[in-house]
């Protein structure tokens, strides 16, 4: 592996997602014309500008190589951890699963990774009807794409859902696609929630409040029989 760059470069102009630049493009062209108009309304603009700039960030991962191990399919928190059935979407409406959940800001990076070796097995994506951002109902009417993944002992699912508006997930997946664990597969421009259904009996070995790393946080261990761990504020 090549040495860490912990230069200044690597925090004030990271790697942008070609997705990115239209967006970034765009609004840079707006920034100017607005201050030309009117120099204030250029610098508003300009924020947000830098601020589009890093929500397309797409920085490089080091994803641990351990077959065994399930990784964050997104950066952000861990707002909920509950037992259910899992999306009648994909067929799997009979099957109890553990429902990660990973809320994505402004902040961080929106570019999200497969947690684990397998092929697609079953895709299915709605544009959405309505447009909230409580994530106890995101999965009701908002723009939401998921899809199923095999390995040779388990299925695995992933929910990507936006917030506010839609038009917003982009996931690139397709039936038989084959992903190793870590790699990139799409992203929710300007954040979301992304859920990760793990089988039943595989226990998340993260706490609701912890700060998820894409590819890099291992969330649990198909192979592991170890309890749910808790966690409290320190």
């Amino acid at each position: 592996m090549k040495a860490v760059d912990i230069s200044l470069r690597r925090y004030l102009f990271p790697n942008i997602n070609e997705d990115g630049w239209k967006f970034i493009s765009a609004l840079a062209l707006v920034s100017i014309v607005l201050a030309m108009l009117w120099i204030p309304l250029g610098f508003l603009s300009f924020l947000v500008t830098i601020l589009t700039f890093y929500c397309f960030r797409d920085p490089q991962r080091i994803t641990p190589i351990l077959s065994d191990a399930i990784v964050a399919p997104a950066d952000g928190l861990v707002v909920s951890i509950s037992r259910e059935k899992g999306p009648d979407a994909l067929g799997l409406g009979n099957r109890n699963f553990t429902r990660v959940c990973i809320y994505s800001s402004l902040f961080d990076s929106h570019i999200n990774r497969i947690p684990l070796k397998g092929k697609i097995h079953k895709t299915f994506y709605t544009e959405g009807k309505n447009f909230s951002d409580n994530w106890h109902k995101n999965d009701l009417h908002n723009e939401k794409a998921m899809f199923s993944w095999r390995n040779a002992n388990y299925e695995l699912a992933i929910q990507q859902t936006a917030l506010i508006c839609n038009k917003r997930v982009i996931n690139k997946v397709k039936i038989s696609d084959e992903y190793t664990t870590g790699q990139r597969f799409g992203f929710i421009r300007y954040g979301g929630y992304v859920d990760l259904f793990l089988p039943d009996k595989i226990e998340p070995q993260v706490c609701i409040g912890q700060q998820m790393i894409a590819g890099e946080t291992i969330v649990a261990n198909i192979r592991s029989d170890a309890p749910r761990i808790e966690g409290e504020i320190r």
